[in-house]
């Protein structure tokens, strides 16, 4: 059998770098529109500074500074978003009383900063040699991005009341990909194969459900202008959210990917991985 579980670090840690371009991308856009006020070019400074680390760790892997480097900032990420999130809270607060809905909806997303510090946390465990039950610790954080991507959607769709009936789809198919992330992270008997097909189908269907509210939200941002508005596609139909879901389901496959975990004995003693 070819040790195709050698390749499962690199191809992580080259897929976080990626989610680290496309988050600054998001950033540098969203920013851009109070012209960069005050400490809103940290994240994107930081951004560039994970990626590059990332990219260093893959290359030299067994280097010992590297490794110091890349793990202080990925912890450094894990500051950053909480950090950020506490702006954003407290930029939507005024001094009077505020609604939840406020707080957490309306101006700046809430979502935003903490994605840096899902993001960075993910990348830290990808980034260790020898961890136990490392892919459990990786399907538990996807599992819980899956539980922060249906209440973004909820709160996003509660507006229109749920109006069409389908922007209820991704709170559904969001909800059985988180309780199969968790399940397959902490579950301590065998897993047949037909979970492991199961658990792969869940996450085909949120990357369907995914690329689907992409499109209809880029329709929703363009109908009624004849002029590419950036706002609309930041605040009225967010891109990033449908993308959420299938970013999730992408990670929530190769976090699975390769692993040889124990079977139940009425399942097939099939490997995971072609021999």
């Amino acid at each position: 059998m070819r040790n195709w579980r050698l390749y499962k670090q690199p191809i992580l840690l080259v897929y976080m770098a990626l989610n680290f371009a496309l988050l600054n991308v998001d950033v540098l856009i969203s920013h851009s529109q109070n012209r960069f006020f005050r400490l809103e070019m940290i994240p994107i400074i930081y951004g560039i500074l994970a990626v590059i680390s990332i990219l260093l760790k893959v290359i030299f892997s067994r280097n010992r500074i590297v490794d110091i480097v890349f793990q202080a900032i990925m912890w450094l990420g894990i500051g950053v978003g909480v950090i950020g999130t506490y702006f954003h809270l407290a930029g939507n607060a005024t001094s009077k009383p505020e609604l939840l809905y406020r707080l957490l909806v309306t101006g700046s997303p809430v979502a935003a900063p903490i994605a840096f510090s899902g993001v960075a946390m993910f990348t830290l465990i990808s980034g260790r040699e020898q961890m136990m039950n490392q892919h459990g610790k990786q399907l538990a954080l996807v599992g819980w991005g899956f539980i922060g991507a249906v209440l973004a959607a909820y709160l996003d769709h509660a507006r229109l009341n749920f109006i069409p009936i389908y922007t209820i789809f991704p709170l559904i198919a969001g909800i059985m990909a988180g309780m199969a992330c968790f399940w397959f992270a902490y579950t301590t008997e065998g897993i047949g194969i037909t979970n492991k097909k199961a658990f792969l189908g869940i996450m085909g269907l949120n990357l369907v459900v995914g690329l689907i509210g992409f499109i209809f939200h880029v329709i929703g941002d363009l109908s009624g202008t004849q002029t590419l508005v950036l706002a609309r596609f930041l605040y009225r139909d967010p891109l990033m959210g449908p993308l959420l879901f299938c970013n999730l389901a992408v990670l929530g496959t190769l976090s699975l990917l390769f692993e040889n975990i124990p079977e139940t004995d009425f399942s097939p003693k099939t490997s995971f991985v072609s021999e």
